[in-house]
């Protein structure tokens, strides 16, 4: 399977901590593109700012961008590359991933399993560890005995009680997701989106997004400065999730015995 690492090329200590990882020899490093020198009307011939504002009802920044534009021109790479099938899966990753233990086997059983979907997301940005409690509670998913195990891992697949933005950090995605971006690259007359709006992408798109849990990548909090500020903020949130979260809860069941077989 191919894997890709997105990584600014001036970022050489991000690189060097992220191949320090086992088992990451084998990534190939796509150069993400630096959006900072450049003015909005050079970003404007390949970005929609007003497209992007009428969608998120704020404006855009510059990093979001080029983080649009790097993922989206990974999956131009892996279009153009016939060794890859339609339905194979790639894995693609920013510098920023730290990966659970065993990560390389643990992702070789889940690719053993009986999979559809466009995407897999194996990871999750702004989540202070791999099974933390924010997942079970502002982003669930059905009963643990009723989401398919990975294996005779610790693992398991399910659909979350929604499609959300979990950010980039690490995901699979199949070839034939990857033309179905660049359609609509082709079909607009800009690109509008951010980079992990998994909701546009399942209801736009049509296509079909699965998480797995516990999470298999998450940021790696050697580069997260504000980890306890995160840990703070997402504390502070709980009351308000907790009492959102039976009706999430029965979302996901319900998601789930009508979608995965």
């Amino acid at each position: 399977m191919k894997k890709y690492l997105i990584s600014l090329e001036k970022d050489a200590q991000r690189r060097e901590l992220f191949f320090s990882q086992p088992d990451t020899s084998d990534f190939e490093v796509f150069n993400a593109i630096n959006t900072m020198g450049l003015s909005q009307a050079e970003l404007e011939k390949t970005f929609d700012f007003a497209a992007f504002k009428n969608a998120y009802h704020r404006d855009v920044t510059k990093g979001e961008i080029g983080c649009t534009l790097s993922h989206l021109n990974v999956y131009k790479k892996v279009i153009e590359d016939d060794a890859i099938d339609e339905r194979d899966y790639v894995l693609v990753c920013e510098d920023d991933v730290l990966f659970a233990e065993n990560f390389n086997e643990n992702l070789t059983a889940l690719l053993q399993e009986n999979l559809t979907a466009d995407i897999i997301l194996v990871g999750q940005s702004k989540i202070p560890s791999f099974d933390d409690k924010e997942l079970a509670v502002n982003y669930p998913t059905t009963f643990g005995f009723l989401q398919k195990p990975v294996g005779k891992t610790k693992y398991r697949y399910a659909y979350p009680y929604r499609n959300y933005f979990a950010g980039t950090v690490a995901y699979l995605i199949k070839k034939s997701a990857c033309r179905r971006f660049w359609r609509e690259v082709q079909r607009l007359p800009a690109t509008y989106w951010l980079a992990d709006d998994f909701i546009l992408f399942g209801q736009q798109f049509g296509l079909d997004i699965l998480v797995v849990r516990p999470l298999m990548a998450i940021e790696n909090p050697n580069l997260t400065s504000n980890l306890e500020a995160l840990r703070g903020s997402l504390d502070n949130n709980m009351a308000k999730k907790l009492m959102k979260f039976p009706l999430k809860k029965l979302l996901a069941i319900k998601r789930n015995l009508s979608c995965l077989h």
